[in-house]
């Protein structure tokens, strides 16, 4: 199996933590990629013929056992390197996706049990994802989002979306995991949210709301 074969195994995998769902939609695929629909099509004959997953016409993708063996050796890989380029290397979080993805399909077995021991066997990445075990059992997910709170909840920041531009803009806002935020105010008209911390108020686009994924702790 070559790399892009593993990065879209991979892929569905995390998409199907992240989202709640057993199914993925084609052009779900074509808008975490950034590919053409064909080219997305084109992958999933390749994968379904090697029997890495399940396609229904349109409903979407899942793994299989086989598929779903490989995705869990990918993600566990990609977070454990991603845990020691932020602690032991010093990469802020939005630079370590890159380094991450080429790490996962280089280590050996051995190399990376031995560095999951060494980091102290680490339950989450930087980013707030789950590290799964070899058999794929992992803590939970949460999948509650920003913009889905109304007004005088008191939401913390559980987990944020590997994005780039999100994380950046985050250190630009001074937000991170475990921050707690009372909602102020939510307007659909205008897209906007105003959350409230130590007496500073922040507003966010419900578009990076959506990014942003924790747990409501009052009201």
């Amino acid at each position: 199996m070559n790399r892009a074969e593993e990065d879209y195994i991979k892929t569905i995998y995390e998409l199907t933590i992240e989202k709640n769902q057993s199914l993925i939609k084609t052009n779900e695929l074509s808008e975490r990629f950034g590919f053409t629909d064909q080219s997305v099509n084109e992958m999933i004959k390749r994968l379904e013929q090697k029997k890495l997953i399940s396609f229904i016409p349109y409903k979407g993708v899942s793994l299989t056992n086989k598929g779903k063996e490989v995705a869990i050796r990918m993600v566990r890989s990609h977070r454990i390197w991603e845990v020691f380029l932020t602690e032991k290397l010093g990469f802020p979080w939005e630079s370590v996706h890159e380094d991450a993805e080429m790490l996962e399909h280089a280590a050996s077995p051995l190399v990376l049990e031995k560095l999951y021991d060494y980091l102290g066997k680490p339950k989450y990445c930087q980013h707030g994802n789950p590290i799964p075990d070899l058999e794929g059992k992992m803590e939970e997910t949460t999948h509650l989002s920003l913009d889905e709170t109304s007004p005088n909840d008191l939401f913390i920041v559980m987990r944020v979306l590997d994005h780039k531009e999100l994380l950046t803009f985050m250190n630009q806002q001074n937000m991170r995991l475990h921050d707690q935020y009372l909602i102020i105010e939510k307007d659909l008209f205008t897209g906007l949210i105003k959350i409230q911390k130590d007496q500073e108020t922040k507003t966010l686009s419900l578009k990076i709301a959506k990014m942003i994924f924790g747990r409501i702790v009052g009201s």
